[in-house]
């Protein structure tokens, strides 16, 4: 008899437990759409260190989940330093330089389109690597050197003309998203249906790495860079009844 009380009891205790793990994971399954936005920084790696420095980035993007699927398309901005004032080895016949960089740091400005898989749930926090390509582009403007000679015969460097240049890249890319839950509410489908919604914000870490290379520049740059960014996301879920 005290066997079977304590039997009832322990189901008593554990039933809500259970239930309310059975809601809280059906909030996390059929299509949900979001946004997250935030800011980090990225720091390169192999050859592509001895032209760039690292830089602060911004970024922002869309979220498209399907139970523990993701899709996320994001845009990065960032303004990364040169360290190689002349990145393209344009030289006359003495060794001189006839371009040089006229603007300190280039406008980088890439998209990234990832496929993840959310593998750890636990509490507020989960955890979902994904992969994908980014392609981006670096513009800035560059100096067009000539030598004139000055009244003693020496010859100087003076500015020609200016004009604007560019490098593309297309490459992999993958990342890491921890999602921190921060709160979590109901609310209404702006429709006019009779539907709900569960609406979730989370601190989103995203640590992640891209593989670069920039195939004008003499000699060839590549390496890896490697960065984190910290975004606010949000993600709209409709509630299956």
């Amino acid at each position: 008899m005290k066997r079977t009380i304590l039997i009832l009891l322990m189901m008593l205790t554990l039933a809500p437990a259970a239930l309310r793990g059975q809601d809280s994971e059906s909030l996390y399954q059929g299509w949900g759409f979001g946004f997250q936005v935030g800011v980090g920084g990225v720091l390169p790696t192999g050859s592509l260190s001895d032209d760039f420095k690292g830089c602060a980035v911004f970024t922002g993007g869309l979220n498209a989940e399907y139970d523990r699927l993701r899709l996320k398309a994001d845009v990065f901005y960032g303004q990364p330093s040169f360290k190689n004032t002349n990145p393209y080895a344009v030289h006359d016949s003495q060794g001189r330089d006839l371009q040089l960089n006229a603007t300190a740091n280039p406008t980088l400005l890439g998209v990234g389109v990832q496929l993840g898989c959310t593998v750890w749930r636990q509490g507020r926090v989960s955890v979902t690597p994904a992969v994908g390509m980014i392609a981006g582009r670096l513009s800035w403007d560059l100096n067009h050197i000539k030598y004139e000679a000055d009244e003693e015969g020496i010859e100087r460097p003076k500015i020609d003309n200016v004009t604007s240049t560019h490098g593309n890249l297309i490459d992999w890319m993958a990342s890491v998203d921890v999602d921190i839950r921060l709160h979590g509410k109901l609310v209404d489908f702006p429709s006019g249906e009779d539907r709900q919604g569960h609406y979730v914000s989370s601190l989103r870490i995203s640590p992640f790495v891209t593989h670069a290379k920039f195939n004008r520049f003499y000699p060839q740059v590549r390496g890896c860079c490697f960065g984190v960014t910290v975004s606010y996301a949000g993600l709209l879920r409709a509630i299956r009844k």
